[in-house]
């Protein structure tokens, strides 16, 4: 008798794959639990957001971190809930924050 990987999970023997469900709602929560993840916003603009994949990330703190390791200093930054709000004056400086966190949030 010859045997199929393919089928060995599947007593029958008939070639259907269990079935498999994806979630279409695209909710960052859902899809990745137990991680967790923080929406960013500067001057209530959404930037992006900011996951905490292993302990000690630093969370909140982390992007306060990063923006003062780019010279942005003296901003005033809240963390309510699973959101970090950037406050800044619009302008030339915002948009030089915005662009900043964008690179660093996809690159984490």
């Amino acid at each position: 008798m010859w045997w199929n990987s393919w089928n060995s999970w599947n007593p029958n023997g008939n070639g259907a794959f269990p079935p498999v469900f994806f979630n279409g709602n695209g909710d960052r929560d859902r899809v990745k639990e137990g991680n967790e993840y923080y929406r960013v916003y500067v001057n209530d603009d959404y930037v992006g957001d900011k996951e905490c994949i292993a302990q000690g990330d630093g969370g909140s703190s982390s992007v306060e971190d990063y923006l003062k390791s780019r010279g942005f200093d003296g901003l005033n930054i809240q963390t309510e809930g699973n959101r970090i709000r950037v406050q800044t004056d619009p302008g030339d400086l915002a948009e030089d924050i915005k662009r900043h966190l964008s690179v660093y949030l996809n690159i984490r």
